[in-house]
């Protein structure tokens, strides 16, 4: 019997400093996915703040590369990472396939759009925000992301510069 409760102990302990090592492990952070990715910051937990502004773009210049590609008609892929202000961050990627064919795989349920694989027509950006039209499913136009218009021209005139070189 002793050895029973010993082995209950030990196994106790081991699983206790194995959580201890769980919460030490490091998390995705906005500087490792800046490295690749635009990065939304929201700032607020409220749909109707992140809205109407409640965020943080950086590295929006992938962005202006995506869409030279598909202006080109170019296949290419965008990703964007949305950091939640509670909770974990999730990747979703823009794939553009063709003209008439572009695929956003849509991990964030933050913006109150559909997850999972979307198939769309279109894509349209202004200096505010991002979407996908002429989609298939509950809705004709997808919200991918929104920015400031501050950032959308900052990114513009570093993707400018960097394009010259």
């Amino acid at each position: 019997m002793k050895k029973v409760w010993a082995t209950i102990g030990l196994l106790a302990l081991l699983i206790g400093c194995s959580e201890k090592e769980m919460d030490n492990e490091p998390k995705f952070t906005v500087k490792e996915a800046i490295k690749n990715n635009v990065v939304i910051q929201n700032l607020s937990d409220k749909e109707h703040e992140i809205m109407s502004g409640e965020t943080k773009a950086e590295h929006l210049v992938p962005m202006f590369a995506f869409l030279d590609d598909v202006k080109a008609n170019k296949e290419s892929t965008l990703q964007i990472t949305v950091f939640p202000k509670s909770g974990e961050p999730t990747t979703s990627e823009l794939h553009f396939i063709s003209e008439d064919k572009t695929v956003f795989t849509n991990n964030n349920k933050t913006f109150a759009m559909p997850t999972g694989e979307i198939e769309c027509m279109s894509i349209r950006d202004s200096n505010r925000n991002f979407t996908v039209d002429g989609c298939n499913g509950e809705y004709s136009s997808v919200f991918v992301f929104p920015f400031g218009s501050r950032e959308y021209n900052l990114a513009k005139v570093e993707y400018k510069k960097k394009s010259k070189n």
